[in-house]
């Protein structure tokens, strides 16, 4: 495995962490960290990349995801609700002005990617892993 390769596995396990914590811990968002994860895996390891594939808690999202099927509508508005808590959230607890104003230029960049992300139906078909 090459150094670069090494890297994309180390941070494909850190954000697929970070998405299962996510799962279960409603302040942090569990599919962004999941798609990247699977993007770092297919990078790094296609037996990983597989295993996430076919995984019965993120295998759907990820195979509708890589083949261009999008998010559905409760995808997105769990996304944006969750982005927008932790982002109030943030900003009411930052006291330094400059961070408030990262943090509100930053805001519409979640918001933006659930709006311009193909909205699929949650019966259409899904790939098999």
């Amino acid at each position: 495995m090459t150094i670069t390769k090494t890297v994309y596995f180390i941070l494909g396990w850190l954000f697929l962490a970070l998405g299962t914590v996510g799962a279960f811990l409603p302040v942090l968002p569990t599919t962004p960290f999941v798609l990247l994860a699977a993007w770092l895996f297919a990078k790094s390891s296609k037996r990983y990349h597989q295993w996430l594939r076919r995984n019965r808690l993120f295998g759907r999202s990820v195979r509708c995801w890589e083949a261009g099927l999008g998010l559905t509508l409760r995808e997105k508005l769990k996304m944006v609700g969750v982005v927008t808590v932790v982002f109030i959230i943030s900003f009411l607890l930052c006291t330094n002005p400059v961070g408030r104003i990262v943090l509100a230029c930053c805001w519409p960049i979640p918001i933006a990617v659930a709006v311009f992300t193909k909205t699929r139906d949650e019966d259409e078909p899904i790939p098999e892993p």
